[in-house]
């Protein structure tokens, strides 16, 4: 008997081709029959998960995290996303039919992508953010892929709804002096922003989320150093596991660690294994060296500046010797003209 080879690839291509046909389906027939409520009670405890798009209308289904269909709306009703593109409806029809939605499958959200833009209006946003509000289903994740500069505003002084992450990628609109101190809502996972200048160090500070990644912000040397020793001290972050600062400025090593009792480890001598998190899970990273602190009680943060990723055991990098040799001699000396300057900080906690 020879073997078929590609068998369980051609099997799961069956196996979702015909989930996407029965989603289809079921939500046709919910239509029909106004079953929703007796069809979500006989579905409890499915995998499925809903990544929803507000600006173009549009939906997917994902089943342990695999696509399985996507779906438009057009006509007050979702249909094959590949029969028709989408056409932008008023957003309380397209609110209502996503809750049928939700209620006929008994899922919750993964993605919920916002634009907030026109031709959204300020009634439609504020429709929209008292639905997010108000709902019971968990949100994964909120993710802004464009923004008009008092539209986000308007969102982030009203969202109040807990959710897993955040990602603000705000590549298009200065913040013009608004800075936020404070979140209106928990974030517990992971905080992202491609452009910080949203948010200064005190907000970054109040969170309570596990992950942060704040890259082109305005950070000082002594706002850094704010910022580790209030760590340091216990007074915030306590459940921070790991946090990317790239400034659009380089900071002077000495001033970011003034009175932290740093110590600069060896690379060759010390090595640290970390289990770093992104958007698409898990994974083991090692680490090399580094500065480390520790906070008052005896927890340990590991500063990593010397962007080499080891991701399985490895000998260390030549220049990152010498970085550290460099490095160390500027240390330690306290007449040199040599400065040490940073401007990523990938900072993880132990």
């Amino acid at each position: 008997m020879f073997p078929i080879y590609g068998a369980p690839l051609t099997c799961k291509i069956i196996f979702y081709f015909f989930l996407k046909i029965r989603i289809i389906s079921r939500y046709n027939f919910s239509l029909l029959s106004k079953r929703a409520k007796s069809i979500s009670k006989r579905k409890k405890g499915n995998k499925f998960q809903v990544s929803l798009s507000i600006g173009s209308r549009s939906l997917e289904v994902h089943r342990n995290n695999k696509h399985v269909c996507g779906m438009v709306f057009k006509m007050n009703r979702f249909i094959d996303s590949r029969i028709t593109p989408p056409i932008i409806p008023d957003v309380t029809q397209f609110i209502q039919e996503t809750q049928h939605f939700m209620n006929v499958f008994n899922c919750c959200f993964k993605t919920i992508e916002l634009e907030l833009n026109p031709p959204l209006t300020y009634d439609q946003l504020f429709e929209m953010i008292n639905w997010l509000n108000e709902m019971k289903t968990e949100i994964e994740e909120v993710a802004i892929v464009s923004a008009k500069r008092h539209m986000f505003e308007f969102f982030m002084n009203r969202f109040r709804k807990s959710i897993n992450q955040l990602y603000t990628p705000l590549r298009y609109f200065e913040s013009d002096g608004i800075v936020f101190k404070r979140l209106n809502f928990e974030v517990k996972e992971l905080f992202y922003s491609i452009r910080c200048d949203w948010f200064n160090l005190e907000c970054l500070s109040n969170m309570n989320t596990e992950n942060i990644s704040a890259y082109k912000n305005n950070f000082s040397a002594e706002e850094l150093n704010v910022f580790l020793r209030s760590w340091q001290e216990g007074k915030t972050n306590r459940n921070l596991k790991q946090i990317v600062l790239v400034t659009s400025v380089s900071s002077d090593m000495k001033e970011v660690l003034k009175d932290c009792g740093a110590e600069l480890m060896d690379p060759r001598t010390t090595k640290l294994k970390f289990r770093e998190r992104n958007r698409f899970g898990y994974f083991d990273s090692r680490i090399y060296g580094g500065i480390h602190i520790r906070r008052n009680d005896g927890r340990l943060a590991v500063i990593r500046t010397d962007g080499y990723d080891y991701f399985r055991e490895d000998n260390v990098h030549e220049r990152q010797i010498r970085k550290y040799l460099r490095n160390r001699d500027i240390w330690n000396s306290e007449n040199s003209h040599d400065k040490w300057y940073e401007h990523a900080f990938n900072i993880y906690f132990f």
